[in-house]
């Protein structure tokens, strides 16, 4: 696999110049989503080594610019595919990123200086990070499933701004799974559908 500065360089032969092997680059935008339209980051190189559960879509750059425009998070769209197979970007409407199921009952994670828990969220202003107590690593209760985190506005599960998914596989393998953000994290609540017993914020 060549590197990112080897492929520059092709770039640049087969383009004639720099300026013109850049503008190539960034001329289209991948983005991963998984089966429920829910997208879990986008890049300008296209990405390789998917899971299984993961799909990219190729745009154009310039038709991704509604993503970055005034601040908003990805977790604020979704891709729909249509009836051609063809990928649009979305955005969420409030029922969409609303829980209004009855059987969905999200808890808010609370802050908490304890050193007792099951899952305990790190929520900086850089990062998202969800760890694992070693005792649920090793009785692996809920195998292959995905746990949703909510980032809303404080105290209301209503608004949501972002969210991530996490798979329990890939957190019993890694310990502990980070995103990186660009929220303000001073005032903003954490909810889920709780599968374990005990979640803690620090």
């Amino acid at each position: 696999m060549s590197t990112p500065g080897e492929r520059l360089a092709q770039l640049k032969q087969q383009h004639g110049s720099l300026n013109n092997a850049v503008k190539t680059i960034h001329e289209y935008t991948y983005i991963v989503y998984d089966d429920n339209g829910d997208i879990f980051y986008k890049s300008i190189v296209e990405p390789t080594d998917l899971k299984n559960d993961l799909q990219v879509a190729k745009f154009k750059t310039v038709d991704c610019k509604i993503i970055d425009e005034q601040g908003k998070s990805a977790g604020l769209f979704y891709i729909e595919k249509d009836e051609h197979d063809v990928c649009h970007i979305k955005l969420k409407t409030f029922e969409t990123v609303s829980i209004k199921s009855d059987r969905d009952f999200l808890s808010e994670i609370k802050k908490s200086n304890t050193t007792s828990y099951d899952i305990k969220i790190i929520f900086t202003d850089k990062k998202f990070t969800v760890t694992a107590h070693d005792n649920i690593i090793k009785n692996k209760k809920f195998k292959n499933t995905n746990i949703k985190f909510y980032i809303t506005e404080h105290k209301d599960p209503h608004f949501i701004i972002d969210s991530y998914t996490i798979n329990t596989d890939e957190l019993y393998t890694n310990k502990s799974i980070h995103h990186n953000h660009s929220l303000d994290a001073t005032n903003l609540s954490i909810y889920t559908i709780k599968l374990f017993d005990k979640y803690v914020r620090t």
